[in-house]
């Protein structure tokens, strides 16, 4: 009996080593599976991230931000509409409402389905979509009418008015400035080598409209200008060449589109560092876009490039180039304007970044914008005038001074010089004496 249990123990031990010894081997084969297996999810990940930024499509981008059908379908069929609007030369048919009147270009029904799912708020977001990724719609206004008709069998569809601006109500005109924004747009583009990258695009344009345009300051603050001076009427038009930040962001999008370079229209507000102007702040008082390239996105503010000055010189900053969210406090995006605005925190492609290769390849441009023209910019010219004549006046004082000092001090030196009286008769007789032989 003893000789038996001590041959059971002997087969349990060599059991369990077995047990042991594959339980390594397991670990040994697992093990550098799940390494790979954790290294090529890594892999996947990154990839992921970079086909997200390859597979963006901002001709559509806020298109793409409705997560509803209702919402889709009202776009595509307002973006048909408004589509073939824009390539006819029809003319807006006026209407009168009470006291006041508008253009109508054309109008949509929507069906009821669709309208109770999106009601008026969701039209408007409809309307501001379809504006912010068609920037060459000029001539259509974000405000729009509407009222609900009585269908045959008791339904009810909603008739949408889409608002024409009164300047552009005569077809032939809208199609004279349509065909001629074309054409800008197509020189802008034959300016550049087609195998440049992108960034180098979006620098080379950015330089360009602002080159061409004068930021409508005074249109940007009262938001009472003109309608061309919110579209791109204002910088591809000859004839005006003057926008605020809405036409500069239109426009900037319009070429980067044509080029194919990811970017996207924004609205907001500006946050003022300056306790006295946060009061007077207004929603929806500027315009930017953002670029996506390698990394990202970025933002561009060519209105802030673009600054006004008192010289009436026309200078180029980087200030807003290709900027982070971070670095751009001050601009706060209109999120329930534009849903689904990003957060840029693209490095990559900022101007400190691809300032020497610019250089080497010849298209850098300086920034002229220098301290006398900031200095006159922030004081105004009869500040800087009076500041001038001060400091002037100051200097000639000085001068006038340091003088009077100078005189005083010679005064005293002559009465404090000793000096020898000379008895000339006995001068004379020793002159008259006849030399020694």
């Amino acid at each position: 009996i003893y000789n038996l249990f001590i041959v059971k123990d002997m087969d349990r031990g060599v059991f369990m080593r077995k047990k042991l010894l594959l339980f390594l081997m397991t670990i040994i084969l697992v093990l550098p599976n799940m390494t790979v297996l954790a290294a090529d999810n890594t892999t996947d990940d990154t990839t992921e991230e970079t086909n997200t930024y390859a597979d963006i499509d901002t001709t559509k981008y806020y298109y793409n931000r409705f997560d509803n059908d209702a919402y889709k379908n009202v776009y595509n069929q307002l973006q048909e509409a408004a589509n073939a609007y824009h390539e006819s030369n029809q003319n807006a048919e006026y209407r009168e409402s009470g006291e006041t009147h508008y253009y109508k270009a054309f109008t949509i029904n929507v069906t009821s389905k669709n309208w109770e799912v999106i009601g008026a708020s969701g039209m408007q977001s409809v309307v501001n979509a379809v504006l912010a990724d068609n920037p060459m719609y000029f001539w259509m206004s974000p405000d729009f009418k509407y009222n609900a008709n009585s269908l045959d069998g008791g339904s009810v569809c909603y008739e949408v008015q889409i608002i024409c601006y009164d300047d552009y109500a005569n077809g032939n005109t809208r199609e004279i400035i349509r065909n001629n924004a074309n054409i800008v747009i197509s020189n802008y583009a034959d300016n550049l080598d087609k195998d440049l990258p992108d960034y180098q695009k979006e620098y080379l344009i950015h330089n360009a409209i602002i080159d061409d345009t004068y930021f409508d300051t005074e249109s940007e603050a009262s938001h009472s200008g003109d309608s061309w001076c919110y579209s791109v009427d204002g910088v591809f038009n000859s004839k005006h060449k003057s926008a605020t930040s809405f036409g500069y962001a239109k426009a900037f999008k319009a070429v980067m589109d044509y080029l194919g370079v990811k970017c996207i229209y924004v609205e907001g507000n500006v946050t003022s560092s300056s306790e006295e102007d946060k009061d007077s702040e207004t929603y929806n008082s500027h315009a930017w876009n953002m670029v996506c390239l390698d990394d990202g996105w970025y933002i561009v503010d060519l209105a802030y490039d673009d600054p006004e000055t008192t010289s009436g010189k026309n200078v180029l900053i980087y200030d807003y180039f290709n900027i982070t969210s971070e670095q751009a406090k001050n601009l706060t995006p209109a999120s329930d304007w534009l849903p689904g605005i990003p957060t840029c925190k693209g490095t990559m492609h900022s101007i400190n970044s691809i300032q020497s290769t610019l250089e080497q390849e010849n298209i850098w441009q300086e920034d002229n914008y220098n301290l006398f023209d900031k200095i006159l910019d922030r004081y105004g010219l009869s500040v800087v005038l009076i500041s001038i004549g001060v400091i002037l006046l100051l200097i000639i004082t000085l001068i006038k001074h340091i003088h009077k000092r100078r005189r005083k001090r010679r005064i005293e030196k002559i009465k404090n010089t000793k000096t020898i009286a000379i008895d000339q008769s006995e001068l004379d007789n020793e002159l008259r004496r006849p030399p020694l032989s």
